[in-house]
């Protein structure tokens, strides 16, 4: 079979330019009217006060693995909560103001103390049993400031200058406290001058390197003069 060559001329070659150019425009105006008339439709929900869901329901901002881009869709997420909050708290208000006295009463917020259980093991300070073990305890003179406590402090035998020093500290922090310098004295012979000079605590202080290391606290309640 023979194929005969047609020659096309400048004519039907501008003629199809012509109709794809006009093919062309018709598709972008199209287009920009589709996209002018969903943003027409977003900008009316948006005077309605209806937000379109810009997120999925189980959407996750941890699932975006670009951390710039999960930065901004977590501000963005956050934003959005945000906005729905006011929404929610003004619709409210117009509520209330519009009913009035009828209006429900506020939520009381939820705060430590409101939403704590009651524990049935808390003691009761006005319990007779507790009254009565307060004021048969040992110590009860001393929390009720019927006696007054002293203290004499004592280290080992040749202190140096720290544990010197931390004994200077000790008896001006602690009141009625007094020190005083072993030379050499034996424990024994100390603790009946304590009792005997109305000292109700003795304070040993060793020292390990010529650092203070032990505080040994001795009481001398139930201790012999002689």
């Amino acid at each position: 079979m023979d194929f005969t060559e047609v020659p096309v001329t400048s004519e039907r070659k501008s003629k199809k330019k012509k109709n794809k150019k006009a093919g062309n425009k018709r598709m972008s105006e199209a287009e920009n009217g589709e996209s002018a008339g969903v943003e027409k439709k977003s900008e009316e929900k948006m005077e309605n006060g209806e937000s379109s869901a810009a997120f999925p329901p189980t959407f996750s901002v941890s699932e975006i693995k670009n951390k710039q881009r999960r930065h901004m869709m977590f501000m963005k997420l956050k934003q959005e909560k945000r906005k729905q909050k006011l929404q929610l708290r003004k619709k409210k208000k117009k509520e209330r103001a519009a009913l009035g006295d009828k209006a429900p009463p506020k939520e009381v917020p939820k705060t430590i103390e409101n939403q704590r259980v009651f524990d049935e093991t808390t003691v009761d300070l006005e319990d007779e049993e507790i009254a009565f073990d307060e004021g048969t305890d040992e110590f009860s003179a001393y929390f009720n400031r019927l006696t007054n406590p002293q203290v004499l402090i004592t280290t080992s035998d040749r202190p140096r200058g720290k544990t010197v020093r931390f004994c200077e500290q000790l008896a001006s922090v602690i009141p009625n406290a007094h020190v005083y310098y072993r030379r050499g004295l034996a424990l024994k012979k100390i603790i009946p001058q304590c009792v005997a000079r109305n000292f109700t605590y003795l304070m040993v202080i060793n020292e390990d390197r010529l650092v203070p290391s032990i505080l040994k606290n001795v009481n001398m309640r139930g201790q012999k003069a002689n």
